[in-house]
């Protein structure tokens, strides 16, 4: 599985893959945000549970777990059925997407 990471670094990544191909731009895109979705859904999770102060949170135990949510929310996303799927079933559709990559089309055409 490739690695879908929350950083600056992948977006760039992703915009100039949408040069060359943008239907595998977009579905990285889609990864990338349902990857992202996940991580605030499993922090906010973690907000909600009653936290009774017998055991002290460590600034190591807060880095821990920010990071196991952002590795279990690349590991759920860009599965078949999910969030990022769904999205990019409608996305391609979408005649905003069909007028970009005709026209990226006829642009590598001209050149």
């Amino acid at each position: 599985m490739e690695n879908y990471g929350l950083n600056f670094q992948s977006l760039q990544n992703i915009k100039a893959i949408a040069q060359k191909d943008p239907k595998l731009a977009l579905k990285k895109l889609t990864r990338e945000f349902e990857s992202l979705l996940w991580y605030e859904i499993l922090k906010g999770l973690d907000n909600t549970t009653f936290k009774s102060g017998f055991f002290p949170e460590s600034l190591e135990k807060k880095i821990f777990q920010d990071y196991l949510y952002q590795e279990v929310g690349r590991a759920v996303s860009g599965r078949p059925r999910g969030l990022g799927d769904y999205l990019y079933k409608n996305l391609i559709k979408s005649p905003y997407f069909k007028d970009k990559t005709q026209n990226s089309e006829n642009f590598k055409k001209e050149g």
